[in-house]
């Protein structure tokens, strides 16, 4: 039995069976090497499983806290790294914190995001897109990063999983809305509800999901489409009866979630049947309560899409926000980051999005206890499948 057994976390995951498999090595080494081969010292994938690992343990975010979770690695668990051996000194050489951040700010973003993201992941052409979630998920495209530059991320979702399947970089803010269609291109979304957030909400970007994709839509709208907001907010939303109430609590907040929808006819926008008004109130503690007023439009007729339907998909839209965006920026301080050279930014957003995958598969549903359960190199091993 593996060391990382005897903990009880490292015990649950390799219950789950498949823990101990190969295939990691082959994905890591499909990554392209940008260095020159004279003067290499470690093997690419080694560096590539150095920072997947560190990055699990909580407080292990930056370059220099990677490093210093290697030293302080046993010679057994730098042996399942496959760090090089020196035989002169009787020790594995151990990689520096410079050498761990030049390479990621050389490395190909498409080629790791593929090979970490493994079997979730999808190519903005459709390749390598798993069959079986390509029938039943419910697609969730929500643009998000605060690093520059900024990423859209895309999740399938055919249980709520909260997993990411890809991403794709965008150099600038203003460029996002034009990567939306080459973005959802190589998806197969017909009969599929794609929700995303506000600025991708504009005419081309509404009918050619509905006309090309054959897709629905469920967008939110803002102030960047003002005449719009400006009829959805005049519509008399005190006659039209609450069609959704939730309530929840816990970890010191209180929120309420108030849901209608109505069905028009005079938007002017692509395909727009249903308009629907969301007030979310929410109180924290220590916080002054407050109150926020959604609108959204819908290209689903009421007699196909009821108000639970819609209410479900915006709360799988917000699930893409709570699951990946909000845990990155807060549970790994990528808002706080400063490695911004070369592709580093890319580079960091993909092993940070593997590891939350593997805590959720491996049962967690929240990323801090995940990480803390995984603070040693065997447990982190484990958990990501290194023999």
């Amino acid at each position: 039995m593996p060391v990382g057994a005897l903990s009880r976390a490292a015990a649950g995951v390799v219950a789950a069976g498949g823990v101990l498999r190969e295939e990691i090595w082959d994905r890591l080494a499909r990554v392209p090497d940008p260095r020159s081969p004279r003067g290499r010292v470690y093997p690419l994938p080694c560096l590539l499983a150095v920072w997947l690992c560190a990055l699990t343990a909580a407080g292990h975010d930056a370059a220099c806290a990677v490093g210093q979770w290697v030293a302080r690695a046993s010679p057994a668990e730098l042996t399942r790294l496959r760090l090089p051996f020196d035989p002169f000194t009787g020790r594995h050489r151990i990689p520096d914190e410079a050498t761990l951040r030049r390479l990621l700010a050389r490395m190909d973003r498409d080629a790791l995001a593929a090979a970490l993201l493994g079997d979730t992941v999808v190519a903005p052409d459709g390749g390598g897109y798993p069959r079986r979630w390509r029938s039943t998920g419910r697609p969730a495209v929500a643009h998000g990063g605060p690093t520059d530059p900024r990423y859209i991320y895309w999740e399938w979702q055919p249980t709520g999983t909260g997993l990411l399947a890809g991403q794709i970089e965008v150099e600038a803010k203003s460029n996002e809305t034009a990567a939306f269609q080459p973005l959802l291109a190589g998806l197969d979304l017909a009969g599929v509800t794609v929700t995303f957030d506000a600025m991708h909400t504009v005419r081309a970007n509404l009918d050619w999901l509905v006309t090309v994709k054959n897709a629905h839509y469920v967008a939110v709208v803002k102030a960047n489409q003002p005449l719009l907001h400006a009829r959805l907010a005049r519509l008399p939303w005190a006659d039209i009866q609450t069609a959704a109430l939730t309530r929840d609590h816990g970890h010191g907040r209180d929120e309420t979630r108030t849901l209608k929808v109505a069905t028009v006819g005079f938007l002017d926008f692509p395909h727009a049947v249903q308009a629907m008004r969301i007030i979310r109130w929410q109180r924290m503690t220590g916080h002054r309560p407050s109150r926020e007023t959604v609108y959204l439009i819908i290209d689903h007729p009421a007699e196909t899409a009821s108000p639970a339907d819609l209410a479900a998909h915006a709360r799988r839209h917000w699930h893409v926000e709570n699951k990946v965006h909000y845990v990155r920026d807060v549970s790994f301080g990528e808002d706080a980051s400063t490695l911004r050279t070369g592709n580093i930014p890319t580079n960091l957003a993909t092993p940070r999005s593997t590891v939350i995958n593997r805590l959720h598969r491996a049962g967690y549903r929240f990323i801090p206890p995940g990480r803390r359960d995984h603070t040693t190199p065997t447990a982190a091993l484990n958990l990501h499948g290194f023999p």
